[in-house]
């Protein structure tokens, strides 16, 4: 049990910057929880693979962290994939479903852009740490839930609206002069 370390860490809220990263969290921890937690700890982070062994030997918040990741990654690829009777037809029959991911990926696609649409996968990612987290405030699976959460809102720690819309006008630009004259 994590008792103080737990108790010390400052409230995290999706959407409001952390002032603590993930790489602060790391070091704060790594005084404070013995080396075997700390290497579990440290073992994993956002970024997923698509073999179903991964979550193998992982803490347990990790292992049905990456079973989402990879249904959740799926379930993206799929929609991009084209038609409904497509999509319908090459859909696999997963160990475990998750009904939220597609209601999010419906209001996902609705999205006014691709921001938005980011913003919310990666809330109900959140929600979906939330019910991971119930019942365990001050142990390992706490730490682990706190440490996935701060890697989300890491992604958007250096996001800056104007450096956004300077990329994506030239990669316009770029897609407007490459593109063959039509008549």
């Amino acid at each position: 049990m994590y008792y103080f370390l737990c108790a010390s860490l400052p409230d995290l809220m999706f959407g409001k910057q952390s002032r603590l990263s993930v790489a602060a969290f790391d070091e704060l921890c790594r005084g404070q929880v013995g080396e075997a937690d700390f290497t579990r700890l440290t073992g994993t982070g956002l970024e997923v693979g698509s073999d179903p062994a991964e979550s193998l030997g992982k803490p347990r918040v990790y292992a049905e962290m990456i079973r989402f990741e990879q249904y959740l990654r799926t379930r993206i690829a799929q929609r991009r994939a084209g038609r409904e009777e497509d999509r319908a037809a090459s859909l696999p029959d997963p160990v475990e479903y998750f009904s939220e991911v597609d209601i999010a990926l419906a209001q996902a696609a609705a999205a006014a852009d691709p921001a938005e649409r980011e913003r919310v996968i990666d809330r109900l990612r959140w929600r979906r740490l939330d019910d991971l987290e119930a019942g365990h405030e001050f142990d390992f699976d706490r730490l682990c839930v706190y440490r996935l959460r701060l890697a989300i809102l890491d992604k958007y720690r250096d996001r800056r609206a104007e450096p956004g819309r300077e990329n994506f006008n030239a990669a316009v630009e770029r897609i407007s002069q490459a593109a063959p004259a039509t008549e």
